[in-house]
């Protein structure tokens, strides 16, 4: 029977073992919480952790033809559930062949993990690793569905719309194709303090955590609604603008925290599965924009799954020209 981890037993690297409905799983330790609350990402799943018992965030990991490599699962288990293992062999790829007439000699090294730095930065932000870090600089903005404005019986003027349509492919830049998943502003909606601004400028007009912009999701997008005061002179500047339709169009701006890449057809597909938003706004011209530094991370992002992609490709095709060849080979 394998010893369970005591309070001080686990450190950020690790790899450990625990008892699952399937039999043993095994992962790799990527934060530890000795006190406080533990969130799981992509899930509603939490851990209360104390010094007695903390609680770890592990990379759950699996075996495949070429040893166990990351599955990009997180999950989360207190210590006591736990116990530390030795590092078994990760995904490999063949660095070096040597080919005699009685034998072929491979050298095998381990392959690249394909992981986005710059969302691992983010998610350290999140979880106040890093709080000097300028998450604006990763901020990225996207046209949105038209506004529908009405005047409400409280005097107050209502802008509704979708700032996100989900499942919807735009080409981006010239460069690739995106489309935003279902459920990837679930956490943000009830999460981040969004503002309703022009331009993605100025002051706010609205506000979520005034109760004065509501976000919501369903089945088509990203929902909607801002409250705006007539007596606000900022609002009363453009809403006859906003009457007249010189004012109709909005866009959302957010920063991606989780991404994947496909390269199917002619034009590489970028998926954002998670987002956090940073604004609503009531736009002159709509635009598909990024920061320099946030488009160098899509592109940055787009590389290294082309290249972890590559390798695994060139692996597998090495190894079946080994079988064949070894089956001539002298016994």
């Amino acid at each position: 029977m394998l010893n369970r981890a005591a309070p001080d037993g686990v450190a950020v690297g690790d790899f450990v073992s625990w008892d699952s409905s399937g039999g043993k799983a095994y992962g790799k330790v990527r934060r530890i919480v000795k006190d406080g609350t533990l969130n799981v990402p992509d899930t509603n799943f939490t851990l209360n952790a104390t010094e007695d018992d903390p609680a770890a965030l592990i990379m759950l990991y699996r075996e495949g033809e070429d040893g166990y490599s990351a599955t990009g699962q997180l999950v989360g288990h207190k210590f006591s559930t736990l116990s530390v293992v030795s590092e078994r062999s990760e995904d490999r790829h063949i660095k070096n062949i040597k080919e005699t007439e009685t034998e072929i000699i491979i050298t095998f090294g381990k392959s690249e993990q394909y992981e986005d730095e710059d969302m691992a930065d983010i998610e350290d932000f999140a979880y106040g690793k890093k709080k000097d870090k300028d998450k604006n600089k990763y901020r990225e903005a996207r046209p949105a569905e038209g506004l529908e404005i009405r005047e409400v019986d409280d005097g107050t003027v209502a802008v509704e719309g979708y700032a996100a349509v989900f499942d919807s492919p735009t080409i981006i830049a010239g460069k690739w194709q995106e489309q935003i998943a279902r459920g990837a502003f679930t956490d943000a909606v009830d999460r981040d303090d969004v503002v309703f601004l022009i331009n993605h400028t100025g002051l706010p007009l609205a506000r979520t955590r005034s109760g004065t912009l509501e976000l919501s999701e369903d089945e088509r997008g990203l929902k909607i609604r801002a409250n705006l005061d007539p007596s606000d002179p900022d609002v009363r500047s453009i809403l006859p603008k906003m009457k007249r339709g010189d004012l109709d169009k909005m866009s959302f701006a957010f920063v991606p925290t989780a991404q994947e890449w496909s390269d199917e057809s002619e034009m590489p597909t970028r998926t954002i599965t998670r987002a956090d938003l940073h604004d609503v706004s009531i736009v002159t011209t709509p635009a598909y924009e990024s920061t320099s530094i946030g488009l160098r991370s899509a592109m940055s992002s787009l590389e290294k799954y082309r290249n972890a992609r590559h390798a695994k490709r060139r692996h597998h095709s090495v190894i079946r020209r080994l079988k064949m060849k070894a089956k001539f080979l002298p016994k």
